[in-house]
């Protein structure tokens, strides 16, 4: 079954629907402007089912994106796989009950945007700093060279403490 842009939640569930397609990432306005170029595609495999007698929505997204380097303004490609399992909640209490063990997703009214939680879930995936493998291996080496430990400097109050003594 291809992507649909939204779905019912229970009835996806309990048909245990799945959903495998390509996702076009120049249909995801969000991602589009933090990409370069508009080219591009996402492989998606998902599966509404029920886990913990709670709908859920399991599954992978994989493909390679192309952004560009924070560190030297170069485009490269990155390699994305961003395994979903997402717990879809409708109250607080559910939500709060599924906080430690997995991730919540509120639905309302039993409808879901699917397009637009899969657009959320891969912003998410993104790296919070782009570097291409030479900026990355730079930044790396710099890191490593760096001194471990400062070197202990007096505390500017323990001069006082011996004055009041």
């Amino acid at each position: 079954m291809p992507i649909p842009q939204k779905i019912r939640v229970s009835t996806a569930v309990v048909r245990r629907e799945h959903y495998v397609g390509e996702l076009a990432l120049n249909g995801l306005p969000k991602l589009s402007g933090l990409l370069v170029g508009d080219a591009g595609v996402v492989q998606v495999d998902l599966l509404a089912c029920k886990i913990m007698d709670l709908p859920a929505l399991t599954g992978v997204m994989e493909g390679v994106l192309h952004l560009e380097c924070r560190r030297c303004d170069k485009p490269y490609q990155t390699p994305l796989r961003h395994e979903l399992d997402l717990r879809l909640v409708s109250s607080e209490e559910e939500e709060e009950r599924l906080m430690q063990d997995c991730e919540p997703y509120w639905v309302q009214d039993d409808e879901l945007a699917l397009r637009d939680l899969l657009e959320d879930e891969l912003l998410l995936a993104l790296p919070m700093l782009p570097r291409c493998d030479s900026c990355e291996n730079i930044v790396n080496g710099a890191a490593e060279s760096a001194p471990t430990q400062e070197p202990r400097r007096e505390n500017p109050f323990a001069a006082l403490k011996k004055l009041k003594l």
